[in-house]
C-alpha cells in the first residue's frame, strides 16, 4: 500500500506551456489523500517560488521537501534545513557589492534579491518563469540556504577558494552556493525516518535529471512520459505525458484511487 506519494514540480506538476498546475493531477492526489496517502513536494524550487505560483491554494500538501533537498518539512515541523554559515554570506556579499553582481538570498520561506543589472535579472526570471524575489532591502537577517549568484567564470574562480561549499551552475548566467550538495533523495529519507515508512510504501513523480535519485530510493519511481529519455531507464514505470494526464493514469495504474 502507497502511504506517501513525492511529486516534482516544473514539466511534472507545472505546465511550462500553460503555466498552469494540471487539474487531473490536483484530482487524483485529492482522492489519494482521501484514501490516507501522503503527497509532498519535491522540488528544485523555493517554498517562496512555490507559493508565488499560487501552488498552497491550489492543494493543501502534507510536506515540502525544497531547493532540490535543501530543506525538509512538515506543516508545523522542520525536518531539517541546511543553511551556509553567516559569516561566509557576508563575506561572499560583501565581494559581489563590490562588483556590482546580481544576487539572491534563497531561504526557507523567503528570497530576497540585490539587483544591479536589471536586465540580467528580467532575463533570468522570465526564462524559469519564477516569481521576482522581494528586494534585499527587506532582508531581516533569515538564515540563507543557498546563495544564488548572476554571474560566469570570473566569480566561480573567486568561490572556489573557499572550502567546505558546494558549487551547482544549473544555468549559464547563475551560479548557486550551497553548503552542500543538495539532493532530493535526502528529504525523502528525512521523511521516511520520521514516519517510519520503508521504501515499498513510497511512490515519487518526476521528469529530470535530479529525480534520478528519487526513483533509486523508493520503488514507484513514475518518469513522465515527456521527460528525459536518459532518466526513464531510472523509473518503475513511465507514464503519459504531462498534458495527457500522466499522474491521474499513473495513481489509477497502480491503484492507488
Amino acid at each position: 500500500m502507497i502511504k506517501a506519494i513525492f511529486v516534482d514540480f516544473d514539466w511534472t506538476l507545472f505546465d511550462h506551456k500553460t503555466h498552469t498546475i494540471i487539474p487531473s493531477a490536483i484530482e487524483g492526489f485529492k482522492k489519494a489523500q482521501q484514501n490516507g496517502v501522503k503527497i509532498i513536494i519535491n522540488s528544485a524550487r523555493s517554498y517562496f517560488s512555490l507559493e508565488g505560483l499560487d501552488t498552497f491554494k491550489t492543494f493543501d500538501f502534507d510536506g515540502f521537501v525544497t531547493v532540490n533537498g535543501g530543506a525538509c518539512f512538515l506543516k508545523n515541523e522542520n525536518l531539517y534545513v541546511h543553511t551556509l554559515p553567516e559569516k561566509l554570506v557576508k563575506k561572499i556579499t560583501k565581494e559581489l557589492e563590490k562588483r556590482k553582481i546580481n544576487y539572491v538570498y534563497i531561504c526557507k520561506y523567503t528570497k530576497y534579491v540585490k539587483v544591479f543589472d536589471k536586465d540580467v535579472n528580467d532575463e533570468f526570471h522570465k526564462y524559469f518563469y519564477e516569481p521576482v524575489p522581494t528586494d534585499m532591502s527587506e532582508y531581516k537577517g533569515e538564515p540563507v540556504m543557498n546563495l544564488q549568484i548572476f554571474e560566469t567564470e570570473k566569480i566561480e574562480k573567486y568561490l572556489s577558494k573557499f572550502k567546505n561549499i558546494h558549487l551547482n551552475r544549473f544555468y549559464e548566467k547563475s551560479i548557486e552556493v550551497e553548503p552542500k550538495p543538495f539532493r532530493k533523495d535526502e528529504g525523502i529519507k528525512a521523511i521516511i525516518k520520521h514516519f517510519n515508512y520503508n521504501e515499498d510504501e513510497l511512490m515519487a513523480f518526476g521528469d529530470d535529471y535530479n529525480d534520478i535519485d528519487m526513483f533509486k530510493l523508493v520503488k514507484y519511481g513514475i518518469c513522465m512520459g515527456n521527460g528525459r529519455e536518459e532518466v526513464k531507464p531510472y523509473a518503475y514505470y513511465v507514464t503519459s505525458k504531462i498534458e495527457d494526464d500522466g499522474i491521474y493514469n499513473a495513481l489509477k495504474h497502480f491503484n492507488v484511487i
